[in-house]
């Protein structure tokens, strides 16, 4: 990678950090500085003011062509290969000669999955002064999420590309069109759409001019003059108020001043500082462009971009927003961006990924989503995928499982129905049900062709446990126990009491020798299954054969899986009857 000259002034790159509101100062400490200020003014003359000028000239022309050059490594860029929004990106480091013949040292984030020799769109990132590529991390969620590429590239004297002066636009934009070439014809770009901020901004328009095929522009705090920002700044705008450290010079000094600023910049960067002027040309830029500036700007002050809005020729649109020039932007301004690429570039909505995003609905930066996927954070926030299943996909997982729990529960109630349908559809006639019934072995099984419904399996617990009611349902009553199918020997007899079996003996045979009396039903006496089993049995209804009769069928009665079952049951109408009882579960 390419590294800063030796002897060039340096500092950390740290990204811009939300506005903090200074503390107010006590009235009396107000009347000691505006005191310590004018006590200087009354005893300087004209030497005085020399001195001063003097003073602050080097730092002047610091702060116009060697400002700070921000110190970074490739680690803060992120790793090479991610996955991001289900979709895995590489990340390509390039080094690239511009005409002056200094390496230019750029990063481009695209997709891994692209095949070659297919065009993709690109938005290219453009730093401001004493900044580097770095600060496209900053905006690199909202490009990617759309489905564009996103490249930036260190300018000729910042970052880690080489260079010790820069020009605050002036060489700049032939670094830019450097770079433009080179994505077109190495990296196969298609759609090209610059974001510029501050000296970025001002390279974008100048080269904007110059080049038609650029799909859009968007510009945060471009200044329309380089000779009015060094006035304003030494001599203070429309307020007074200045940037923090920037020496105080008389008005009238000012324009003698900058034309020995200009003088040295010329002599040792190489350009004309009067020849900076982007507003200039603003007329000649024909594509869609989105302008953004702060209100509390005061080092590029909002007036600039309205006076290069006003001469831009495309179509154009303004958004201001609280801030000043260094702070992050609000979040409107970057969905405004976002929307804006998305028109220009032509990228389909399918194109666009599924990120994760924050309580808003904004894609969360880029290199915070990566730390939470290497620290494992990803897989508590956005299920056992990681970064990969995000909210809009948790969603439709968790409508997927209640779409399937819904459809198993309607193919369990209509296997129910089934069933019941098909048992009592079942047309045995009442004489084999009462064979078995009263047989003591165990029944053979039936013909191949003959069709055995659910209740004629259990016809002999009915046989057993049948509903009925009357006077001979007082006393306890000896009935044979139904035979197991699954065994050959004969079972035990059972007692049950008319509370447990209703009246099945009022109807059922019984050991003991008593006057014979017919059935509630009209059958005889000496009949061996009870109504409820000869009902069960025949295909009948049951308000057609025995209105008295009333079958009740819950859902788990019947079962596909062997559980236990419980099986009709018989509730008397008649006056004074017993309770409603119900079977024990085999």
């Amino acid at each position: 990678p390419c590294r800063p000259r030796q002897g060039t002034i340096v500092r950390r790159f740290t990204p811009r950090m939300p506005r903090r509101q200074s503390s107010q100062s006590s009235e009396g400490s107000m009347t000691r500085s505006e005191g310590e200020q004018s006590r200087p003014s009354r005893r300087l003359g004209i030497t005085g003011y020399v001195g001063l000028v003097r003073e602050g000239y080097d730092e002047l022309v610091k702060a116009i062509i060697r400002p700070p050059r921000a110190e970074y490594s490739l680690n803060d860029l992120g790793p090479s290969e991610f996955r991001y929004g289900g979709v895995d990106f590489v990340r390509q480091d390039v080094s690239v000669p511009n005409r002056r013949g200094l390496a230019l040292c750029g990063s481009l984030w695209r997709r891994a999955d692209l095949e070659p020799g297919s065009s993709f769109p690109c938005v290219v990132y453009l730093h401001g002064n004493a900044s580097c590529r770095a600060e496209a991390t900053t905006i690199a969620s909202q490009v990617l999420a759309l489905g564009a590429a996103l490249f930036s590239f260190d300018f000729a004297g910042c970052g880690l590309s080489e260079g010790n002066y820069i020009s605050l636009g002036f060489f700049e934009r032939d670094d830019v069109e450097t770079m433009i070439g080179w994505l077109r014809e190495y990296a196969g770009v298609g759609a090209v759409a610059l974001w510029g901020r501050s000296m970025g901004a001002v390279s974008s328009v100048m080269q904007a001019a110059r080049d038609p095929s650029i799909a859009g522009l968007v510009l945060d705090s471009p200044f329309a003059s380089l000779e009015q920002v060094a006035l304003e700044l030494v001599s203070g705008g429309p307020d007074g108020d200045r940037p923090e450290g920037v020496p105080n010079v008389p008005g009238f000094l000012v324009k003698s001043a900058l034309r020995m600023v200009a003088s040295s910049v010329k002599s040792r960067a190489g350009f004309d500082l009067y020849k900076c002027r982007p507003v200039d040309a603003a007329p000649t830029c024909f594509m869609p462009a989105l302008f953004a500036t702060a209100h509390d700007d005061v080092l590029v002050r909002p007036h600039h971009s309205r006076l290069i809005f006003d001469a831009f020729a495309g179509d154009k649109n303004l958004v201001t927003f609280e801030g000043d020039h260094n702070e992050m932007r609000p979040g409107f301004f970057l969905d405004s961006a976002a929307i804006f690429f998305t028109n220009v570039l032509r990228i389909p909505d399918a194109a666009a990924l599924e990120v994760p995003t924050d309580h808003s609905g904004r894609p969360l930066p880029l290199m915070q989503v990566l730390l939470m996927q290497q620290r494992g954070a990803a897989a508590r926030l956005y299920g056992p995928r990681g970064g990969e299943a995000t909210q809009a996909e948790r969603a439709r997982l968790r409508a997927e499982a209640q779409q399937e729990l819904e459809r198993q529960q309607l193919e369990e109630e209509e296997m129910l129905n089934r069933a019941i349908l098909e048992s009592l559809s079942s047309s045995e006639p009442p004489a084999a049900c009462r064979q078995r019934a009263s047989d003591n072995h165990a029944p053979q099984p039936p013909p191949a062709a003959e069709k055995r419904g659910l209740l004629d399996i259990f016809s002999p617990m009915f046989t057993i446990f049948g509903g009925g009611g009357g006077a001979a349902a007082s006393a306890p009553k000896t009935l044979p126990a139904a035979r197991s199918r699954r065994s050959n020997a004969p079972s035990e007899p059972s007692q049950v009491s008319a509370s447990e079996g209703g009246g099945a003996a009022a109807c059922a045979p019984s050991g003991s020798a008593k006057p014979k009396a017919p059935c509630r039903d009209g059958g005889n006496r000496g009949s061996s299954a009870p109504p409820t089993a000869r009902y069960l049995s025949s295909a009948v209804a049951p308000e057609a054969s025995m209105p008295w009769i009333s079958t009740s069928v819950g859902p788990s009665c019947v079962s596909k899986f062997s559980m236990p079952l419980n099986i009709l049951t018989a509730r008397p109408k008649a006056a004074g009857s017993q309770a409603l009882t119900r079977a024990k579960p085999l």
